[in-house]
């Protein structure tokens, strides 16, 4: 019910929202650690000039865009590659490459948070991404 719920409140209160919103976060099993950004907007959103970190002092990106804010031992600093979200859609954002093992076959994710192709985030520095493939810590972990 709850579930419901805040499906329910997210529709609700996207209809008015002017930017992207995260809709979905997965923080366990490890192999299934996972975002998902929708956007509610009429209009697509062009992500080259969008990061995702997970450190307290990602607001420092706009000043220094080439740097490290997160441990690189299992956290992330990641800019977005040159793709744009339409809108109405959702992005599937993999953060562990063992993902597979976890979701059913037929899932694709739109990008991941490792490798070096087309569909990958994009390091602001490198190791910024980090080593681990748990990047999510399941009680003390946030998602900017």
């Amino acid at each position: 019910m709850i579930r419901f719920i805040l499906i329910l409140c997210t529709f609700i209160f996207a209809d008015e929202a002017d930017h992207l919103l995260l809709t979905r976060v997965i923080t366990q099993p490890d192999e299934a650690e996972s975002f998902s950004i929708y956007n509610p907007t009429d209009f697509p959103v062009d992500l080259a000039q969008y990061y995702i970190c997970d450190d307290e002092e990602y607001y420092n990106i706009s000043i220094y865009p080439d740097s490290i804010f997160s441990s690189k031992a299992d956290g992330f600093t990641a800019q977005f590659p040159n793709i744009a979200i339409a809108p109405g859609d959702t992005l599937h954002i993999i953060l562990n490459e063992n993902y597979s093992t976890y979701y059913r076959e037929d899932f694709v994710p739109d990008l991941f948070m490792y490798g070096s192709d087309d569909n990958s985030m994009l390091e602001t520095e490198s190791g910024s991404i980090g080593f681990s493939n748990n990047k999510i810590a399941e009680i003390s972990e946030f998602i900017i």
